[in-house]
C-alpha cells in the first residue's frame, strides 16, 4: 500500500473529483509547520505530494528514509531542496507544461486587449455611459485601429508556455520572432518563428510578451532601458512572474503615453496599496490591462495536476521511473 503524505491544499485537490486509487494511504498533514513536525508527519510515507512553493529542506529530506518520490503538484519546485534529495535517491517531479495553454491563451487575450484598446473604451464608457460611448468611438475612427495580423510579435522565452503562444498566435498570420538561450530550429521551421536578439525583439517588435522564469539574467528585465529601445506604443504582455518588471519604470512608460502593459503577475505578490501601477495617471490607466494572476488555475489545469500527480505515483509505485524529474536522477 502506497503511503503518501500531502501538504497540498485538500481544496485544490479535492474540489474536482480526481479519482485515486482506494487503497492508497493519501492523507493530508497539518502543513505549514515546522520542520520536526513535517519530519514526524511524512516518516513513514513513500511519497510527499507538495505544493509548488512548499519547503521541504535538506534537514526534512536527510531524515525522511522511505520516501521516494517528491512530487509538486504544480510547476513550481524551487522551496525543495534538489540536491538534498538527489543524494538520498529520492526522485523530485514536477508538473511541468500543466497550465501551458491556459497562460498562453490569456498572454494572446491580453494582447488582443491592448491592440484593440479595449481598456481605454471599457473605463470611458463606465464613467460616462452614453457620451463616453460617443466619446470613445470618435477617439477610435480619429486614431485607427490595427489587426493582429499585421502586428510584429516577439516571444521572450520559448518554453512551454512560449511553445503554446506561438501555436495559438498562428491563424493571425501575424509575423513572430522569439528569444531564448537556447536556439530551437525545429519549432522555427514548424510554425514560422524566428530567432533574435533581445535588442533586436525591442526594434522589430509591436507586441513583446514574455514567458521567462526569474533568474539573476532576468529579474527586472522589463525596465527604463529596455522600454527605451521599444517602438513608440509597443504592447508589454507579461504572464510570467511580476519580478521581471521594475514597476515604477512601467508605471512611468504608462502614464508618458509611450507603451500599452497587460499583465497578471506582480511583485511583490499580495501587491502593496502604494505600487505606482495603481496609481497611474488617466493617460496610463488608459493602456493598462490587469489579472490578478489567474493564467493557470483554471479548473482544466488543476484537473491535470492532480491526474499527472497520481499517474507518476503509479509509477513509483509498480517500480517504474517517473517523469518530468527535476533534480537529475
Amino acid at each position: 500500500m502506497l503511503k503518501i503524505r500531502s501538504t497540498c491544499n485538500k481544496n485544490y485537490v479535492e474540489k474536482f473529483g480526481v479519482e485515486r486509487p482506494a487503497e492508497w494511504d493519501y492523507q493530508y498533514i497539518n502543513y505549514p509547520c515546522s520542520d520536526e513536525e513535517l519530519v514526524e508527519q511524512c516518516k513513514d510515507a513513500d511519497v510527499i505530494h507538495c505544493g509548488p512553493v512548499d519547503f521541504i529542506r535538506k534537514d526534512v529530506i536527510d531524515k525522511l528514509e522511505n520516501v521516494k518520490l517528491i512530487q509538486s503538484l504544480g510547476v513550481g519546485f524551487d522551496k525543495i531542496d534538489l540536491e538534498a534529495a538527489k543524494a538520498k535517491g529520492i526522485y523530485v517531479c514536477n508538473n511541468r507544461g500543466v497550465n501551458a495553454r491556459p497562460v498562453a491563451e490569456l498572454a494572446v487575450a491580453h494582447m488582443l486587449t491592448s491592440l484593440r484598446r479595449m481598456p481605454e473604451a471599457d473605463m470611458k464608457i463606465k464613467e460616462k455611459g452614453a457620451e463616453g460611448f460617443k466619446e470613445s468611438y470618435k477617439e477610435f475612427t480619429e486614431k485607427g485601429q490595427t489587426e493582429m495580423g499585421s502586428r510584429v510579435i516577439g516571444l521572450i522565452g520559448l518554453g512551454a508556455i512560449g511553445h503554446e503562444a506561438a501555436k495559438l498566435l498562428q491563424p493571425f498570420d501575424c509575423k513572430m520572432y522569439y528569444y531564448d538561450v537556447v536556439r530551437q530550429e525545429a519549432f522555427e521551421k514548424e510554425f514560422n518563428v524566428e530567432y533574435a536578439s533581445l535588442d533586436e525583439i525591442y526594434e522589430k517588435c509591436n507586441i513583446i510578451s514574455y514567458h521567462v522564469p526569474v533568474l539573476d539574467s532576468t529579474r527586472g528585465m522589463i525596465n527604463k532601458e529596455a522600454i527605451d529601445k521599444m517602438q513608440q506604443d509597443a504592447i508589454i504582455v507579461n504572464v510570467a512572474r511580476g519580478d521581471l518588471m521594475n514597476n515604477a519604470d512601467v508605471a512611468d512608460a504608462l502614464n508618458a503615453g509611450k507603451i500599452f502593459a497587460a499583465i497578471d503577475v506582480i511583485a511583490p505578490e499580495p501587491p502593496k496599496d502604494d505600487d505606482p501601477l495603481f496609481h497611474l495617471n488617466e493617460t496610463g490607466l488608459a493602456r493598462f490591462s490587469i489579472t490578478p494572476h489567474i493564467a493557470g488555475t483554471t479548473d482544466d489545469s488543476f484537473m491535470r495536476m492532480s491526474q499527472w500527480s497520481y499517474d507518476n505515483m503509479k509509477r513509483i509505485e509498480d517500480g517504474e521511473k517517473p517523469i518530468n524529474i527535476v533534480n537529475g536522477l
